[in-house]
């Protein structure tokens, strides 16, 4: 069954109250497939990627940063093991962060693998 057209995932979305996933779903997840809010929001950086670093890399950044599904970045967000895969078991450790400007020396919690 093919996908149903873009302006029909729009208004869906739109009564739905979830624009922004319903492109991905399709696979159809582009800059101009984007609510305005949405194209707003990433213009300027997808217009540099776009100038910098060419059409393919600002594909891929927009369908990490835009169209991906809540869990999606969840699994981006969890904390990864030296092999790279994801954590079963994590705990917090303090680490030393240096002080700039002649600041002291500060602690910051710091998620990592129990593994």
């Amino acid at each position: 069954m093919p996908y149903p057209s873009v302006a029909l995932l729009v208004l869906a979305g739109t009564l739905l109250g979830s624009p922004a996933t319903l492109p991905a779903a399709a696979g159809d997840c582009r800059f101009e497939t984007l609510s305005a809010e949405d194209q707003r929001r990433y213009q300027s950086r997808y217009r540099r990627r776009q100038r910098v670093d060419g059409q393919a890399e600002a594909q891929r950044w927009l369908r990490e940063q835009a169209c991906a599904t809540p869990a999606e970045r969840a699994a981006r967000r969890a904390p990864r093991g030296r092999d790279g895969r994801p954590c079963t078991r994590t705990r917090v450790e303090m680490r030393v962060t240096p002080g700039f400007g002649g600041e002291a020396m500060s602690m910051a919690p710091v998620t990592v693998c129990a593994d």
